[in-house]
């Protein structure tokens, strides 16, 4: 029995074809079947742009309130708690909330990634008495808390201020928070498919844009670029619909891998046999994130954590070994 072949439908009307005319006649035609029916649709599929095809975080409900929050907390030298979930999306959410904090000088702060087995999935409320104890004020989360009430009103009766940043669904109503950051819970941000990862980079821009703006914050214009890496891993890990913003995330964000110098990265290629300078989407599917999860589901996720935050090449080689 002869196999089933599906032809796609051919481009119609000619309008369609002459807009997409740049393009060889087999890209105009795989286009056209994903919906990419006009040459700048095309042009943003094809040559996603950093400067031109990326929103304003401003433009996701509450970030201005976060900001604020965020900027005034360091004023006064707040202990800060970064808790983010324990796969691929939310350790490279919360190395990259270290790496920013680091990089502007601002030290009092710590990481927290629950553990799977012990602590279950999301921002649990168990976890909030020991952030009252280490004196925090306010908790970030990264990649979870949206669904996660108890532990956000347990925080409000402790005298902690939560900002959620997450991208899965809310439930019916938002937890009681200072600020919720989510493209998903409302119409007002115009690409709901970012991961957390890329959530918590919007922060970061919208941090950086009002702190040198007021003059709170000084670090290097395009500083931010280079944790585009974390933001690709994640984008590409979590499988995110690669169209619109993601397909900056990604493109922008494998160009920075190719280079980064975290030296757990190139250690981890180097042992599984990758190129580092030829990374592609299938080393991060099939060798980087694999590793990643592996330590929260067989060990500690800080293995991972520490492996991609790092700059010692013992430290990161040790971490390697072990994942």
């Amino acid at each position: 029995m002869a196999p089933k072949t599906r032809i796609s439908q051919p481009i119609v009307p000619d309008t369609v074809r002459d807009s997409l005319n740049t393009y060889a006649p087999l890209v105009q035609q795989l286009l056209f079947t994903r919906g990419i029916h006009d040459a700048e649709s095309a042009r943003a599929f094809t040559e996603p742009n950093y400067d031109t095809d990326l929103h304003s975080p401003f433009l996701l409900t509450d970030m201005a309130k976060a900001v604020e929050r965020i900027l005034r907390a360091m004023r006064e030298g707040e202990h800060i708690v970064i808790y983010t979930d324990y796969d691929c999306d939310g350790i490279p959410g919360g190395v990259l909330l270290h790496d920013f904090f680091t990089a502007i000088g601002y030290t009092n702060f710590e990481n927290y990634i629950p553990h799977r087995h012990e602590e279950g999935y999301g921002f649990n409320a168990d976890s909030v008495p020991y952030f009252k104890e280490r004196n925090a004020k306010l908790i970030i989360t990264v990649d979870c808390g949206i669904t996660d009430h108890p532990a956000v009103e347990k925080a409000n009766e402790l005298g902690i201020e939560v900002i959620v940043t997450d991208h899965h669904e809310p439930s019916e109503t938002l937890p009681p928070a200072y600020a919720v950051i989510n493209p998903k819970r409302d119409d007002a941000y115009p690409f709901k498919g970012i991961c957390g990862t890329a959530v918590a980079y919007k922060l970061v821009q919208a941090i950086l844009e009002e702190g040198k703006k007021s003059g709170q914050i000084t670090l290097k214009d395009g500083m931010e670029k280079w944790w585009l890496d974390l933001v690709g891993l994640a984008t590409i890990a979590d499988m995110v619909p690669l169209t619109g913003e993601n397909r900056v995330f990604a493109r922008y964000g494998l160009q920075v891998l190719r280079k980064s110098q975290r030296p757990g990265l190139q250690h981890l290629l180097r042992k599984a046999g990758g190129s580092q300078r030829y990374l592609t989407e299938d080393d991060i599917g099939f060798t980087i994130a694999p590793r990643i999860n592996a330590s929260s589901r067989m060990d500690t996720p800080e293995d991972a954590f520490h492996m991609l935050r790092t700059r010692d090449e013992g430290e990161a080689g040790a971490h390697v070994l072990h994942l």
